[in-house]
């Protein structure tokens, strides 16, 4: 299944953008939303080995759903300059 299907499939709310993109360590998952107060979002790092002892499709289903409860939660904002507060899934 292809990203953006998952991603349209776990019922993220129409004003959040979900991202994926490759980084030294692994997959960096960014979920963003514009607010009039400016941006709120956050970023998961998914280890290689994380995805070498989990698998990929069990892995990129959990942070999915971690992003999804964290968009009904309340995304903390991201001041203009910064980065985007990151949580980490690593091996065990």
């Amino acid at each position: 299944m292809d990203f953006q299907t998952q991603i349209d499939q776990a019922g993220f709310p129409a004003d959040v953008r979900v991202s994926t993109y490759e980084e030294v360590e692994g997959r960096i998952f960014r979920i963003m939303r514009r607010v009039p107060e400016g941006k709120q979002g956050l970023e998961i790092l998914l280890s290689d080995d994380a995805v070498e002892m989990y698998g990929e499709g069990p892995m990129v289903v959990t942070v999915l759903k971690q992003l999804l409860e964290r968009a009904e939660q309340g995304l903390p904002m991201v001041e203009a300059g910064q980065e985007y507060p990151r949580q980490t899934f690593v091996a065990d």
